[in-house]
């Protein structure tokens, strides 16, 4: 008889402590594979004003990735708002902005992106990739980047100098 209580006990129902373990499992299981992934905000205000601003959105799924998609949006609200997706951006990569000089059509900013450049402009809320590198970036703003655990925009020490006017000729 012994034989026939423990193999009854083997076949016990699961105790509801143990069956609420077994749902927090998959729960669990998520946040650790997605601890360490990144999906945060940054944003150039222009003029102070959240109205027109330069953001950047990275985006990384999965912690194993070393590449993130940006997308930058140039916004002059109420009148534009625009913006390009680029992928397979290294997660290291720290994002430059630029006052553009004003050899260009229309007042932009220029992002650097490791080797990549990229005309921003608020005045028609476009974001373009440079087919070569520009011979010359214009002044420095600052940087995007990650400090204290947290994505901003970073002034460069000497970003006293106007950026580019959307309402110039």
């Amino acid at each position: 008889m012994p034989a026939t209580e423990t193999s009854k006990d083997r076949h016990a129902p699961v105790s509801k402590p143990l069956r609420a373990s077994r749902a927090a499992l998959p729960i669990a299981l998520a946040a650790l594979l997605t601890t360490g992934c990144v999906n945060d905000t940054a944003s150039y205000l222009i003029e102070g004003s959240r109205e027109h601003t330069i953001m950047l959105h990275r985006v990384q799924n999965w912690i194993w990735q070393d590449k993130l998609t940006l997308t930058v949006v140039a916004r002059r609200m109420p009148d534009c708002q625009g913006g390009l997706d680029i992928k397979g951006v290294p997660r290291r990569v720290r994002p430059e902005l630029y006052a553009a000089p004003p050899e260009y059509a229309e007042p932009i900013y220029i992002l650097k992106l490791g080797k990549r450049h990229y005309a921003v402009s608020t005045l028609s809320c476009r974001v373009q990739a440079f087919k070569e590198p520009p011979a010359e970036l214009g002044h420095k703003l600052g940087v995007f980047a990650e400090k204290n655990g947290r994505f901003a925009f970073h002034p460069a020490k000497d970003a006293s100098a106007s950026a580019p006017d959307p309402d110039a000729d």
